[in-house]
């Protein structure tokens, strides 16, 4: 059961997650590496949330452009397909959907019969990425437990982020423009796999949990002055020949 926030403790989070959320975006490097860092934050400062993703909406349709993991990729591609669901209206109708996922069957029968194999997704809660009334997206929550976002200082912290997380795109999108977003996200996109495949050898390698194994990637990155993706494809080769020191070293 999902603990609820009073007013002190919900201050509390907030400040701390706004922290973590503070920054410019002046390149395309640094707006992903802030979204990313914006799912993470989400997920470790909202009891009850247990999976985070950002959809972004583009020529191309929605994209999910920072996750916490694989599976957050799996859920959101599943909106996508059928082409409805709780962050796609969040982000159409600019409004906020909470819901179980029993509850979602009846306005998204299709989305929930194809995510009803994720059996530990109970909760689900879209918030639309809006700066200056334009919408950009959304920010999805997911949580194991039914009633995981029902309090209302949990709600507040998430919006808050939502609200941080889209001035940094909107301000991101006019420093780099809305035509080379657009084009480096389907890159990064093409990326996500291999990103995924090295926070897999690191969870291996060293037992730890998939937003640890992010965080070492993206503080090496900045460290080694590399990209997340070319880090992450090094890891994998390092781990296909047989060599465990270059991942080792990232823990050090």
């Amino acid at each position: 059961m999902t603990g609820a926030l009073d007013n002190a403790s919900s201050d509390s989070v907030l400040a701390l997650l706004m922290s973590d959320l503070d920054g410019v975006c002046r390149t395309m490097d640094e707006l992903e590496a802030y979204l990313e860092r914006v799912v993470h934050a989400v997920q470790r400062h909202i009891d009850g949330c247990d999976e985070v993703g950002v959809t972004l909406m583009g020529d191309r349709g929605p994209q999910t452009a920072a996750c916490t993991t694989a599976e957050t990729l799996q859920i959101d591609g599943v909106q996508y397909a059928v082409g409805d669901g709780p962050c796609l209206d969040a982000y159409r109708e600019r409004r906020e959907n909470l819901v179980t996922v029993e509850a979602a069957r009846e306005r998204w029968p299709a989305f929930v019969d194809g995510v009803e194999s994720f059996g530990d997704i109970h909760s689900l809660y879209a918030l639309p990425l809006m700066s200056e009334g334009e919408a950009f997206g959304a920010l999805n929550l997911y949580g194991n437990e039914p009633d995981a976002f029902t309090d209302e200082g949990v709600r507040v912290v998430a919006r808050a982020a939502a609200r941080r997380a889209a001035e940094a795109i909107h301000a991101g999108i006019e420093i780099i423009g809305a035509r080379e977003v657009a084009a480096q996200m389907e890159e990064a996109m093409a990326s996500r796999a291999i990103i995924e495949q090295a926070k897999g050898v690191l969870i291996g390698i060293h037992g730890i949990d998939e937003s640890r194994a992010f965080d070492v990637l993206r503080t090496t990155s900045q460290h080694r002055n590399v990209k997340v993706r070319d880090l992450a494809r090094q890891i994998v080769e390092s781990a296909r020949q047989g060599e465990t020191c270059d991942a080792g070293e990232l823990l050090a």
